[in-house]
């Protein structure tokens, strides 16, 4: 190498008769050409060199992505619908006149948010007696307007008479009464439209008073589920390993670039970087999550045992603050094919209570008929 004036970059012995060495790319030829009695064998290319032959190699579907995100680029910047969410005519051609003047409209540019939050502010100065609020959402291409009517509230409809009846059939379990007279009492059994507070005031079976009845009640409430539950059952439980890849998607193909981590099985999110309505291509940003599939393979009793657990999440899922199953019990259960059958009676404590308003004010001292 000395005499050949190669600079020596790096050099591996792998045996007595092997070595790999490492030198530039303008001394390969004058290598190569050297006679000696030593077999020379041109592995691979490396750093910039590696990198310029991968673009050659590359360059049509790189010239055609460019002009994809270019195209994409000026796409995604342009209005193509405008939407006033509104049924009122007379002032939708108001609002939709307004921003045609501010640039907003079919195939002109997006605005910056800066200019929407002004047109936003000069559109209530505008129309003041008139928009209360107004909201200009940007999805996509398309801009959707949202606006609030001005209305002078009548603060008299406040003053409304009320009674408090059951929403469902129940046992009262408690209650918390503000305002009415208490009709129905703790541990009394209710239907549903039963009167629990009445908002008229009696005395010796005299109305002397009608008021706005306020306050919760709390029951027991009783459902019977019936639910089935695998023998063999996939469970697919997410890691804490993720991963972000930049992909460029055209129709059903995914093109990642820099995927340094490649899971066998994933779930994943895009966040879109670039898109349009038009062109079936964009570019995201796939946000991906490795998972793990367990296969379970339950007895009879195990299966029971997570058919209730179940049961009691989907139950738990719509009941609020203060709500809560106070009891179950499996009613029976039976095998089918490759799965359980379980029957399961729950007993729940949860609000019962809502608002009837009375229409027709009695007045005092009337008899109720």
């Amino acid at each position: 190498m000395y005499k050949l004036n190669i600079d020596l970059l790096d050099i591996k012995y792998i045996n007595n008769e092997e070595v790999i060495i490492k030198i530039y790319y303008y001394d390969l030829d004058r290598l190569m050409d050297n006679k000696t009695i030593y077999e020379i064998i041109y592995l691979k290319k490396e750093g910039l060199i590696k990198i310029k032959e991968s673009i050659l190699n590359y360059k049509y579907i790189i010239i055609f992505i460019i002009i994809s995100l270019s195209l994409i680029y000026f796409l995604s910047n342009l209005i193509f619908y405008v939407e006033i969410v509104t049924n009122d005519k007379l002032m939708q051609n108001k609002i939709s006149n307004y921003l045609s003047e501010k640039g907003i409209k079919k195939y002109y540019f997006k605005k910056s948010y800066k200019d929407i939050l002004k047109i936003k502010k000069d559109i209530l100065e505008k129309y003041k007696n008139e928009i209360d609020w107004i909201e200009i959402e940007l999805k996509g291409s398309k801009y959707i307007i949202r606006y609030e009517p001005r209305v002078i509230t009548d603060i008299k409809n406040d003053n409304k008479y009320q009674n408090i009846i059951s929403t469902k059939n129940a046992i009262i379990h408690s209650m918390n009464i503000k305002n009415g007279q208490i009709i129905k009492n703790r541990n009394e059994y209710v239907k549903k439209g039963d009167v629990i507070v009445s908002g008229y005031i009696y005395t010796n079976d005299k109305i002397n008073d009608t008021v706005k009845a306020e306050g919760s009640v709390y029951g027991e409430t009783f459902y019977k589920v019936r639910i089935k539950y695998p023998l063999k059952y996939k469970n697919i439980v997410k890691t804490n390993d993720k991963n972000k890849v930049l992909t460029f998607k055209f129709l059903n193909n995914n093109i990642y670039f820099f995927d340094l981590k490649k899971y066998k099985d994933y779930d994943y999110k895009d966040i879109k970087l670039l898109s349009n309505n038009i062109l079936p291509i964009s570019l995201v940003i796939r946000e991906k999550q490795r998972i793990k599939i367990y296969e379970e393979d339950n007895n009879y009793k195990e299966a029971i045992k997570k058919a209730v657990k179940s049961a009691k999440d989907e139950i738990l899922k719509k009941l609020d603050d203060y709500e809560y199953i106070k009891n179950y019990e499996v009613l029976n259960s039976i095998k089918n094919d490759n799965a359980v059958e379980v029957e399961i009676f729950f007993s729940v404590i949860e609000k019962i209570s809502s608002y009837l308003p009375i229409e027709e004010y009695k007045e005092l001292g009337n008899t109720n008929e």
